[in-house]
């Protein structure tokens, strides 16, 4: 096979085990807040290499995964497969599974099922996203019901692709009733 030869070259880069696959979600939960460019320069490694792995469109090399887990105070068996090395830190280990079993006591045989379904389904970090949008939902609840009817109209004229005059017509309507409500 010739360098060039472009069929002999596997061009997608699934690795047949799911703990790798969903490195980028385990690399998000580690870095806890901290930013790309906080872990890219702790690591010596690029930005934008960082923001590939977060976004699942590569994975970190050999060399690359140590300084990361040390960076994210990490341990490197779990960043990498998901697997936690009970021998890492034993106490934390037993910890976590008490916290965990007092949790799932709590909970009742149809919320664990559903539990299990979602972290399945969307992974830990798509969990988290949902609870963050749950905020917004949150926000706009402790709005007034005027000012949530205005929104609605609002969305729905953008929605439906209302014209300019009908766009300014609700601007002046929300302006109207944010005094008459003030």
């Amino acid at each position: 096979m010739k360098k060039t030869d472009k069929q002999g070259i596997n061009h997608e880069r699934f690795i047949p085990m799911p703990g790798i696959n969903r490195f980028y979600e385990r690399l998000e939960i580690a870095m806890n807040g901290m930013s790309n460019v906080a872990l890219a320069t702790k690591c010596n490694i690029s930005e934008s290499a960082i923001r590939s792995y977060l976004k699942g469109r590569s994975y970190p090399g050999i060399d690359k995964i140590q300084p990361i887990a040390d960076a994210c105070n990490s341990p490197m068996t779990w960043l990498i497969t998901g697997e936690v090395d009970a021998t890492f830190d034993e106490g934390f280990a037993k910890y976590s599974e008490t916290e965990l079993s007092l949790v799932l006591g709590m909970m009742t045989d149809e919320q664990r099922k559903i539990l299990v379904s979602a972290i399945f389904e969307y992974g830990v970090s798509g969990i988290v996203s949902a609870l963050n949008g749950m905020a917004a939902v949150t926000d706009f609840m402790r709005l007034s019901e005027n000012e949530r009817a205005q929104v609605l109209r609002v969305y729905e004229q953008i929605k439906e692709g209302a014209s300019q005059g009908d766009s300014d017509a609700a601007q002046r309507s929300l302006t109207t009733n944010k005094r008459q409500a003030g």
